[in-house]
């Protein structure tokens, strides 16, 4: 990861590879819906330059997180969530409508609404119903794992693996947070990265002598194994 001080002091940024291997997606698609390919535009403008390399911000991760859960759970073509995004930065003045506290995104059938702040129905802004109310309220809210700035109203963390261990009944997170480790996933308590743990069961050939050696509980290390496989570090 690198740092830029003139864009986020003190604040990790993603290489797209990076940010590919942490939302489980191909890294050229990631790359397209950033930047664009000869066959289609990219879904917004990324926060850094081309120029400076290809590095996303921590809420253009989360937005990427919420995109992927658009496209493989719900199926919507990238066209939709272009519209969504157009209409809530130009519309509403909403810069990252699925990364913010305050104006939540909600998905009904194959169509996109918003609650702007300070209302309880939301807005549809995708679709032939544009710019109307709608009465139903149980829509599903696709960003449960995110812990949200109370000051800048944005995502200021993301639960990325939620483990429960079977033998200390202990229930371990692992979460990104950008001003800790530079955005890197690390085991809730224990102060390591789930990388390192991860390394160190490799290297020390189980998990408990690795949880000796980093004075953590075995079920951090599980932990730190279980997020690792899931998202296929070894490869």
């Amino acid at each position: 990861m690198k740092i830029f001080e003139t864009v986020e002091q003190r604040a990790g940024l993603y290489t797209v590879n990076e940010a590919a291997m942490y939302a489980r997606m191909n890294r050229q698609t990631l790359s397209n819906w950033l930047y664009g390919s000869s066959r289609q535009d990219a879904l917004r403008r990324a926060k850094i330059s081309k120029d400076e390399g290809k590095y996303l911000t921590f809420v253009e991760f989360v937005e990427a997180l919420a995109i992927r859960n658009l496209r493989i759970n719900y199926k919507l073509p990238l066209p939709k969530i272009r519209e969504a995004l157009d209409v809530a930065k130009g519309e509403f003045q909403i810069e990252y409508p699925f990364a913010h506290k305050e104006h939540k995104t909600f998905i009904e059938g194959k169509d996109l609404h918003i609650v702007l702040k300070g209302e309880e129905l939301p807005i549809q802004i995708t679709g032939r119903k544009k710019g109307q109310s709608s009465a139903k309220l149980c829509l599903e809210n696709f960003m449960e794992d995110l812990i949200w700035d109370n000051d800048k109203k944005v995502a200021s963390a993301y639960i990325a693996h939620r483990y429960s261990d079977e033998v200390t009944k202990q229930n371990v997170l692992v979460s990104m947070k950008p001003e800790r480790y530079f955005g890197a996933p690390i085991v809730e308590g224990t102060g390591h990265t789930a990388e390192t743990l991860w390394r160190a069961a490799l290297a020390e050939g189980s998990i408990e002598r690795a949880a000796e050696v980093y004075e953590v509980t075995p079920a951090a290390v599980r932990a730190a194994l279980g997020f690792c496989d899931k998202i296929e570090m070894a490869a």
